[in-house]
């Protein structure tokens, strides 16, 4: 027999009905996670040949994480000759001249190439 959350009274994480203080601390360590993680240390980018812009992050000179947007996306003429020649953009590991640009970001010092040094929400 199957038992519910709610009628077991468990779940992955408390939820500190008795203690609503408690409670709104984790909702705010949760949201400045969420924002640090999610949104911390992006800058925008523009791919040099097709003007798209995305946001990037290096976390690591090995690691660099890039978000996206539908018109970024749109404007890629590499992602565009994926689609068009009916392949799926998401499957593609990278466009190279985006990639091209992100590293004359890092060199012309406008992306930090190592992640921030210090950081307001304490995490370093």
């Amino acid at each position: 027999m199957t038992r519910s959350v709610e009628s077991s009274g468990w779940a992955k994480a408390p939820a500190f009905d008795d203690d609503p203080a408690r409670r709104e601390s984790v909702r705010e360590h949760t949201r400045r996670d969420r924002a640090h993680y999610l949104d911390g240390g992006l800058h925008e980018i523009e791919c040099r040949s097709c003007h798209a812009c995305v946001l990037v992050k290096k976390t690591s000179p090995s690691q660099t994480s890039v978000q996206w947007t539908a018109g970024a996306r749109a404007s890629c003429s590499e992602l565009r000759s994926v689609r068009e020649s009916g392949g799926n953009p998401a499957m593609t590991p990278t466009c190279s001249r985006l990639s091209a640009s992100i590293d004359h970001g890092v060199a012309e010092g406008i992306i930090p190439p190592h992640g921030p040094t210090e950081d307001p929400d304490g995490y370093l």
